[in-house]
């Protein structure tokens, strides 16, 4: 392991200034449409758990794992929030980045412990950060983001328990397992993995070691106490609701909707094995997805062979592996139902970016040996080069548009956004109606401004105001009765039948965002 200060002062100084830029812009976000749905499931778990509320019993959502919400459901109460609808929603993106903080800083741990290196744990932690779609979701997605948070903290709780198996990893990983499979039933990946790499652990060490079978057996009594303590819906008939559950997971019906995909309206019940892998290519860096196709030779080709050994030789870039094709196989597979883009997948991308940080390290490997000299200089020059141009586009489309870093498209997606806006669904999430609100209340001194809005979300979004603002607006049915109308072009690039155009938000040329005054 490397022992440089330089590297660790560096390391200081980037996380320090992303806690600093987190702390700085978390309240430009908008509210995404699906946060108050989530805030209702932390709610009504909490009352479940104190006041002994036994609507949860009855409510349709239980099956969604609630320990996340729980968590900002309690925050909220004890600093007196819930009458101030602003703070509220405030507190919860302040504290969905401040997980997803923490998860970065693994993710940069996991990252030097895997390649030895300050250096590579510095810039896995980078490309994690400068992942447009990731980076703004951070704020507001308390469902994907709080999931890919956990899955990474729980990845390296347990490499940290197969390194030392003792009490205190096992119940640190339990806890960690636990409060993500609390989060998304779909964590019960980490204890198969768990699983996979104890009994392997057996077969390849000899002799037994006693030890490690009770450290397992205590990981597994932690694992099933903890899921069962941060869920309240399994506090009765545990076995039956968690299976209940893990079934929703790939039977989900309660969702009809469609989503816009390669210029199609698709239902999300029905959609092509190709979805994810093309929506991750055409929002991800060109140059992580090149890394990440070179990764994945050197990272497979090993276990060919000498596969009987990969425990003790490749077993942490088997569990990488594992992490990333395993969920998405059973998409592609079992097709369940999906929706927005590959937010449900944003789990796996740790994975895709450890593979691709292997294979820039193996690409100047490969370079090294065939080329000497000044070639070799010339040819590394080129590819930092390369990468480095669009890394700093990418760093540019995040300052330039901000705070829709979430709507991020590499030019894989189409020759320009007005061609990729009637081919992919763009401002899904609704976070575009804040500014559109906004904009209203600034140019209109009415004291009761009426609004027609095409999506909830342009509902939702009036909680991010001021109460003062928040009571000059009046929602109205139609456009008949309006003053403004707001339409957000979530599944349609055409454009909106009014006429008289008041204010609209473009990304690079195409809007997000209109409204027309009426």
């Amino acid at each position: 392991m490397q022992s440089n200060s330089k590297y660790k002062l560096t390391v200081s100084i980037l996380f320090v200034v992303f806690l600093c830029l987190g702390a700085v812009i978390f309240k430009d976000y908008g509210i995404s449409r699906d946060e108050r749905a989530q805030r209702g499931i932390g709610g009504i778990a909490l009352k479940y758990v104190f006041l002994g509320d036994k609507s949860l019993n009855n409510f349709p959502d239980k099956d969604y794992g609630p320990v996340f919400e729980m968590l900002l459901g309690a925050l909220e109460v004890s600093l007196r929030l819930t009458d101030n609808p602003r703070a509220t929603y405030l507190m919860r993106h302040a504290v969905t980045f401040l997980l997803f903080y923490i998860a970065v800083f693994l993710f940069y741990r996991l990252s030097r412990y895997r390649f030895q290196s300050y250096g590579i744990g510095l810039l896995g932690s980078l490309f994690l950060i400068l992942s447009p779609r990731i980076f703004a979701d951070a704020f507001y997605n308390s469902k994907d983001i709080a999931f890919l948070s956990m899955f990474i903290i729980s990845i390296y709780t347990l490499i940290m328990f197969f390194d030392m198996m003792t009490l205190k990893r096992a119940f640190i990983h339990a806890f960690a397992c636990a409060v993500t499979i609390d989060i998304r039933i779909a964590g019960v990946l980490i204890p198969l993995l768990a699983v996979i790499f104890f009994i392997a652990h057996i077969l390849m060490t000899r002799p037994l070691q006693k030890k490690s079978i009770t450290s397992f057996a205590q990981y597994m009594f932690f694992l099933c106490f903890f899921v069962i303590l941060f869920w309240p819906t399994l506090w009765q008939n545990p076995l039956h609701n968690f299976a209940n559950a893990f079934l929703s997971m790939f039977q989900f019906s309660r969702w009809q909707g469609e989503v816009l995909y390669l210029g199609n309206h698709v239902d999300g019940s029905e959609l092509p094995w190709h979805y994810i892998p093309v929506w991750i290519i055409i929002t991800t860096p060109v140059c992580y997805s090149v890394f990440f196709l070179i990764g994945c030779v050197y990272f497979i080709r090993p276990f060919f062979g000498r596969y009987k050994y990969f425990y003790s030789l490749d077993r942490y870039d088997l569990i990488i592996m594992l992490w990333f094709f395993l969920p998405l196989l059973a998409v592609c597979i079992f097709k369940p139902v999906l929706y927005n883009a590959w937010r449900q997948l944003f789990f796996i991308y740790p994975a895709f970016l450890l593979i691709g940080l292997s294979g820039l390290i193996n690409l100047f490997k490969s370079i090294k040996l065939k080329f000497h000299g000044l070639t070799y200089k010339a040819v590394c020059v080129g590819i930092v080069l390369l990468a480095g141009i669009n890394l700093i586009n990418t760093v540019k489309f995040m300052v330039r548009h901000h705070p829709f870093q979430n709507l991020y498209f590499n030019f894989l997606a189409g020759k320009n956004m007005q061609d990729i806006k009637k081919r992919f669904e763009f401002d899904y999430w609704g976070l575009s109606y804040r500014k559109a609100l906004e904009y209203i209340l600034k140019n209109d001194p009415g004291k009761e401004i009426k609004i027609y809005v095409d999506d909830y979300a342009g509902k939702v979004n009036a909680y991010i105001l001021s109460a003062k603002e928040r009571k000059r607006l009046v929602y109205v049915g139609g456009p008949n009765q309006a003053d403004y109308f707001v339409g957000n072009y979530k599944l349609s690039s055409d454009e909106y039948q009014y006429k008289n155009e008041f204010y609209s938000v473009k990304i690079n040329g195409a809007k997000i965002i209109s409204v027309y005054k009426l």
